[in-house]
């Protein structure tokens, strides 16, 4: 009997978690005061004379009270520019990853990475998928050897039963003894396969079982983060809004977001002649999960459409704004990875790659202008 090797099956353990928050509006009345004053309240005014404000004007009163570039000015009172740009920085949650955007305008649009907001299109999502099927065919072919060895089983316990009716009609004592010695010699090698079977089987079950919940999981992660629309965004001082999902572009790993009814923070983008070889850098992300971090470096390179800077860029980082000293943009931080670019293999070990900001404004013109 083939030895059947115990199978240790690395479990994907992959969780969908989505939060989405809706604004709502409540009533909104307004009243004026002794002094002629307006003032407005989403409750009546006991002894006041009251209007219940127009959806319009409600929108315009909302607005007021969602200025998130005061606010965030007024809690960090930044005072250079690199933390004036930080102001705009936010986290993308995105199932099951934690990735980065910045605000590009001061009406809510952000600019962050697609495989920020759909982690399918990273390699590590695809190397995790190949590994998925690779796991599928081990399973696969793991039935076979069960089947094959089960029939060679089921074939021996048949002989052993065979030989066993045979030494019972045999009359030679001697030649029965003899017979009855290697009978005993078989059964007991074919229990002990028995028992090996038995129990392999039972941890692949418990193994297989694992794995396929893990895997549904896996795939139901896949599809849910292809339709996802709304995203979680996370400010600077952990304000949660919802964004939606505005467009992708077709030629860059690049998303467009945007947050409703609400002034918002941005960052410029810097003229495109003065990004050189040289120039210090800043990136500003949440690498590894954790908010609102900063690195510095330089622009080591330009290759095509993007900048190579040797500023720490690590996951979680992606999508975030790698800007100038005088707190401009000039790109979006993208996965450190090898690519080729104009024959050329760039990022990689101790370099980031950042896609230069004006493709974003060619990608996304009918949305956002310079």
């Amino acid at each position: 009997m083939k030895n059947i090797a115990r199978m240790s099956l690395v479990l994907l353990t992959l969780f969908i978690a989505s939060s989405l928050t809706f604004p709502c509006v409540a009533e909104v009345y307004k009243y004026q005061d002794e002094h002629g004053r307006w003032h407005f309240t989403d409750k009546p005014p006991m002894g006041k004379e009251t209007t219940e404000v127009a959806a319009e004007e409600k929108e315009e009163t909302a607005a007021l009270t969602k200025d998130l570039a005061a606010k965030l000015h007024e809690k960090y009172q930044p005072r250079t520019p690199i933390e004036q740009a930080s102001l705009a920085v936010v986290a993308i949650h995105s199932p099951p990853a934690l990735g980065s955007g910045f605000f590009i305008s001061d009406d809510g649009y952000i600019l962050t990475n697609k495989h920020v907001v759909n982690p399918t299109k990273t390699i590590q999502w695809q190397e995790l998928q190949g590994k998925v099927t690779e796991t599928d065919e081990v399973y696969r072919q793991a039935n076979k050897e069960f089947r094959s060895e089960r029939a060679r089983l089921d074939k021996a316990k048949k002989t052993l039963k065979g030989y066993k009716e045979e030494i019972d009609r045999a009359d030679n004592s001697y030649a029965k003894r003899m017979a009855e010695e290697k009978y005993n010699l078989l059964k007991r090698r074919y229990m002990e396969y028995e028992k090996e079977y038995t129990q392999v089987k039972k941890d692949y079950i418990s193994s297989k079982k694992g794995y396929e919940k893990a895997r549904r999981e896996f795939n139901i992660q896949s599809s849910y983060a292809v339709l996802r629309k709304n995203f979680k965004v996370i400010l600077k001082d952990d304000t949660e809004v919802t964004a939606r999902l505005i467009a992708t572009s077709d030629d860059n790993d690049l998303a467009l977001l945007k947050i409703d009814r609400y002034h918002t923070p941005f960052i410029l983008p810097s003229d495109p002649e003065l990004l050189r070889q040289g120039i210090r850098v800043f990136a500003i992300g949440n690498p590894l999960g954790i908010k609102d971090i900063m690195t510095a470096g330089v622009v080591a390179g330009l290759k095509d459409e993007y900048v190579v800077t040797d500023a720490t860029v690590l996951p979680g980082s992606s999508g975030g704004p790698l800007v100038t000293g005088d707190g401009k943009v000039v790109g979006i931080t993208s996965l450190k990875v090898y690519e080729v670019v104009g024959g050329e293999a760039v990022g990689g070990e101790g370099f980031g790659v950042a896609i230069v900001i004006q493709s974003a404004f060619t990608d996304f013109s009918e949305y956002i202008k310079k």
